[in-house]
């Protein structure tokens, strides 16, 4: 069945939603100069701010983040999922009278990517709920009940909060959480937390991820923690804490997807000079 011409405004809608999903989730946007500041975007020729590329990276000396490089990998139950949602999509959609399959086939696009969307700023809105309390800003309900069982599990120590890096390897990243003493921390957003089993909420990804930030900041023992928020009860919080065996094998993997980027990329990204790790301490 047909919808007719009067929705188009609807249409047109939906497409600029497109756009503006593309542009603010493109893995462009992830780089980092060597003095470990974020460089997301840049401002263009046309002094507008537009997403960096890897063009720009190369001019810059810019370093991609680890989400990126890890992003290069296959991750076949994902890739199911999406394939899934983009046909529930075109199946459940209505189209457009005189619709170009184009503009049908982004508004598909658009639908099956809104789940996605939705978490990702939900995911965003309760990692700064939890920031503010690390940075001595507000001590949010989920940032009372993650700092309590911090406090008890791993007492005295000093945490750093959201502190960004440049690795000598040639990746930068933002630390959600760590410790001088090098325990480090990753939250994840998931829905349905309640009744769950946390070891069968982590991969490998995660693992890598952690590994990867230890590494750049320059620690080599450490204790990789990641700690899961409900996304509609932040107060419902499980933990995971890494093994040490699995430490050393989550390194490699991830060094070994660092050296393939490069070479897919045609971009050595590693670090000519000592780049420099700013960090925002707090005492909390």
């Amino acid at each position: 069945m047909m919808i007719p011409k009067s929705n188009k405004n609807e249409e047109e809608f939906d497409l600029i939603k497109v756009d503006n999903y593309n542009k603010f989730t493109s893995e462009s946007g992830h780089w980092y100069d060597q003095d470990g500041e974020p460089m997301y975007t840049i401002i263009g020729a046309n002094g507008r701010e537009r997403n960096t590329t890897l063009r720009d990276a190369k001019t810059l000396g810019l370093v991609p983040s680890v989400t990126t490089i890890i992003g290069t990998i296959a991750k076949p139950s994902l890739e199911n999922w999406k394939i899934n949602q983009a046909l529930n999509s075109a199946l459940s959609l209505e189209r457009y009278e005189d619709e170009s399959t184009e503009s049908f086939s982004a508004r598909c696009k658009y639908d099956s990517k809104k789940i996605s969307i939705q978490a990702a700023e939900q995911g965003t809105k309760i990692h700064g709920m939890i920031e503010k309390g690390f940075l001595g800003k507000e001590k949010t309900k989920p940032y009372k009940i993650i700092k309590a069982w911090l406090d008890e599990t791993y007492p005295d120590e000093e945490w750093i909060a959201e502190d960004s890096f440049c690795a000598k390897q040639g990746y930068g990243g933002k630390v959600d959480l760590y410790s001088k003493s090098g325990i480090f921390i990753d939250f994840k957003t998931k829905d349905n937390l309640e009744g769950k089993d946390p070891a069968k909420l982590v991969y490998d990804e995660h693992g890598m991820q952690l590994s990867a930030y230890a590494q750049g900041c320059g620690f080599k023992d450490v204790e990789r923690i990641s700690i899961f928020i409900d996304r509609k009860d932040t107060e419902i919080i499980l933990y995971h804490v890494w093994d040490k065996e699995s430490q050393k094998k989550h390194l490699g993997m991830f060094n070994n997807i660092l050296e393939y980027w490069k070479l897919a990329k045609n971009y050595d990204s590693t670090v000519k000079k000592n780049g420099k790790k700013k960090t925002k301490k707090t005492k909390t």
